[in-house]
């Protein structure tokens, strides 16, 4: 149905509507937090009755904003990975120095998962959710790789490494991640320090596509 025109076709907007989009929109993040408390006061193979529990609200509730559980732990999903997104985007586009903006981004994915050690298993061990993880992963990866291709350019380098540094580089981080969540054996400043200069001297030595092999 089309929304009510003036005589001039100026669109009247439905207040109502809007209100309620608006409502809609807070009130899933609200069921989306709540479920991330529950996660990390109980574990990730939480179930809706640890959710109902911990935040208090009844099931019913949740089922008024999402389809079901798995429409709802897929959301909760997409809200982690958004946020890990915009912290390591924001990592990377806060220096020009390729060494600083490499340990910057490093430090900061692995400081995700050090402070949220729960939420990250939580994402990962369910299929749907993983799958979700490897998008956003794709993201940092493709904004990486533009990163790098600007950094060649202005070196006057070949670019066309770009894009296979930039998803090595985030598959390197986030494997080690993930063994480092499973077996944390050193800290995260030493995992992130051996992490930045491997990769950095990775790049540094990486030939070009036309180079002479030896």
């Amino acid at each position: 149905m089309s929304e009510p025109q003036t005589s001039g076709g100026e669109v009247h907007r439905d207040g109502r509507r809007e209100r309620w989009e608006a409502h809609r929109v807070a009130r899933r993040g609200e069921l989306i937090d709540a479920v991330l408390r529950a996660v990390r006061e109980r574990g990730p193979g939480i179930d809706m009755d640890d959710v109902a529990a911990v935040s208090r609200v009844a099931k019913p509730v949740f089922y008024r904003y999402f389809k079901d559980k798995a429409d709802l732990f897929l959301a909760v999903g997409r809200e982690v990975g958004e946020r890990l997104v915009a912290d390591v985007i924001a990592a990377l586009d806060g220096t020009r120095d390729p060494r600083d903006m490499i340990g910057a981004a490093v430090d900061t994915f692995l400081r995700a998962v050090e402070d949220d050690p729960q939420v990250y298993r939580f994402v990962l061990q369910r299929p749907a959710n993983a799958a979700t993880a490897s998008d956003y992963s794709a993201v940092i990866s493709k904004h990486a790789s533009r990163l790098i291709g600007d950094l060649l350019r202005d070196a006057e380098l070949d670019t066309g490494a770009a894009e296979a540094w930039g998803f090595a580089i985030v598959g390197a981080v986030r494997s080690a991640a993930e063994r480092w969540l499973d077996e944390p054996t050193i800290s995260r400043a030493a995992l992130s320090g051996y992490l930045t200069n491997l990769l950095w001297a990775g790049s540094r030595r990486a030939p070009s596509a036309s180079s002479p092999s030896r």
